[in-house]
């Protein structure tokens, strides 16, 4: 990246400079810690700490100028011939300085973005490859909460979506390395702080809506509305695809500038679910309205097959669906493809290690433990069969937590698989750049709900800990479920780690999980 003088970098933008403007900027941060040679640090003002107080360490980082909002004083022991940047609302500068910096990397790609509270990640990356099936010869970058991929390197991220600068210089990259399509998970922070401002989507989805991130966006209300900014947000000749049979979502429709089709299994839907059958793997149909047979010049009725679990599954890979084929990818292939697509890291994955199933999800709210659990019921495990294994969700408040206790309490009653044993997973989370420590207050919210609905559980510190209590209690044929967020992720491999050692021990049982196997 060859950089700009900061004069040419703030040109016509509403920012005022003080100091030199012929200052070369090679880079954009907003965490000091990142900053590096030629680095324009930006300090925004945050829920906890003003970004000014880190801007001398930014500095001797090799920072060489300092973006901040108009009126703050200067920050404290900034060597007076370092620049500033003043602006009324520096956040919102960031898309077109990234864009700037890095030579408008956007504007050469075909862009779908994905939302809604759930399905998300899984339909983004369904679409990522679909689209590598229906359009040969190039990569597809994608960037998701499970995994980042810009055509040669692949890496867990540290967001769902990150800040501009981040998405600059990933499509950058990803530019280089070819790939001329990209699909962007965005969050409903995303939204709200103006992340994906600069970004123009020729496919918008929202996958669905239900209460998450209250925390942030302060009710409903407020988080409804920040996912409604993304079908706000495209124009002609993007396309929206929209979930008909949730109602919030469909009315999102009322707001869009560009043509809307729905998938579901409601009447109402462009890409309608049928005779959908569950024998080992999915067996259903896909009704095209005529508009969507227009639209890509299909027959009216596709069947198909899908080899994920759960229903929900079915409206991630039809969304992802009508998405490839918006996005011209050949028919052909993609239908192929859609048998074969497969779960992202964390997202109702499954493990056998010799007579056991691990049974592993990411959920984090009410309804994605719902779509976990009704799974597990129409598959007929319960009672004895069925260990459940819930790691907190820290840094989200008591009321997500509480609520989380209270469906878990409700799917007891049904499939009867107490105790449940929660993790506070004290090291795993201390191990990340994000602080998701379980506070006292969200683990006595969860205590107090589970007591409240008649839930027993036993709480351990240590995510290992409660492994190795699940893993005692299972018996031949039982799936253990491994639920919860980050302090869940290593989860997976502690308890294939774990059945391994027990099968070793088990006289004429498989050394090393040599019976194992792993499926998503």
């Amino acid at each position: 990246m060859p950089g700009l003088r900061l004069e040419e970098l703030c040109r016509g933008l509403p920012c005022r400079l003080e100091g030199d403007g012929s200052t070369r900027v090679e880079d954009l941060v907003l965490d000091s810690r990142a900053a590096g040679p030629g680095a324009l640090f930006v300090a925004l003002a945050g829920s906890r700490r003003d970004g000014a107080v880190f801007a001398a360490e930014a500095v001797g980082r090799g920072a060489v100028a300092v973006l901040l909002a108009e009126g703050a004083a200067r920050p404290p022991g900034l060597p007076p011939a370092v620049p500033l940047v003043r602006a009324p609302r520096p956040r919102a500068l960031l898309p077109e300085l990234a864009a700037r910096l890095w030579d408008h990397p956007a504007a050469g790609f075909t862009l779908a973005g994905v939302t809604g509270t759930n399905g998300k990640t899984t339909t983004a990356s369904h679409i990522a490859h679909l689209l590598e099936a229906g359009l040969p010869g190039r990569p597809v970058a994608y960037w998701t909460t499970a995994e980042v991929f810009d055509g040669g390197r692949r890496f867990r991220p540290a967001w769902t979506t990150p800040e501009a600068p981040d998405l600059a210089r990933f499509l950058d990259s990803a530019r280089r390395h070819g790939a001329r399509h990209a699909v962007i998970e965005v969050s409903s922070h995303a939204l709200a702080l103006d992340r994906v401002a600069g970004l123009t989507f020729r496919v918008g989805v929202v996958t669905n809506l239900s209460p998450d991130h209250l925390d942030f966006h302060g009710d409903l209300a407020g988080y409804t509305a920040a996912k409604r900014r993304l079908v706000a947000a495209l124009t002609p000749p993007a396309l929206a695809l929209l979930n008909a049979d949730d109602p919030v979502v469909a009315g999102f429709a009322a707001v869009s500038r560009v043509p809307v089709l729905f998938f579901g299994a409601g009447a109402k839907a462009d890409l309608r679910l049928e005779d959908a059958v569950w024998d080992g793997g999915w067996r259903f149909r896909i009704r095209l309205s005529p508009r969507a047979r227009s639209r890509w010049g299909l027959k009216t009725v596709i069947e198909e097959r899908l080899a994920l679990p759960g229903r929900h599954n079915l409206y991630n890979a039809v969304a992802a669906l009508g998405a490839a084929l918006e996005l011209g990818a050949n028919p052909g292939r993609v239908l192929a493809a859609l048998p074969g697509l497969e779960a992202p890291v964390r997202r109702l994955a499954e493990q056998r290690v010799g007579p056991y199933r691990i049974l592993d999800d990411v959920a984090m709210n009410s309804a994605s433990y719902d779509a976990v659990l009704e799974t597990l019921a129409g598959q007929g495990i319960r009672g004895t069969r069925l260990v459940v294994v819930n790691a907190l969700r820290g840094n989200r408040g008591p009321a997500v937590n509480a609520a989380i206790a209270r469906r878990l309490a409700a799917w007891n009653r049904r499939l009867d698989f107490a105790p449940l044993l929660v993790s506070l997973s004290r090291q795993a989370v201390a191990a990340l750049s994000a602080d998701y420590r379980v506070r006292p207050e969200e683990q006595a919210a969860f205590e107090a709900a589970a007591r409240e609905a008649g839930l027993p559980i036993v709480v351990y510190p240590e995510l290992e800990e409660a492994l190795q209590a699940a893993v005692a209690r299972l018996t031949p044929g039982a799936t253990l479920l491994l639920l919860g967020t980050f302090g869940m992720d290593p989860g997976p491999d502690l308890a294939r780690a774990l059945l391994e050692a027990r099968l070793a021990q088990t006289p004429g049982g498989p050394a090393n999980g040599a019976a194992g196997n792993r499926n998503g």
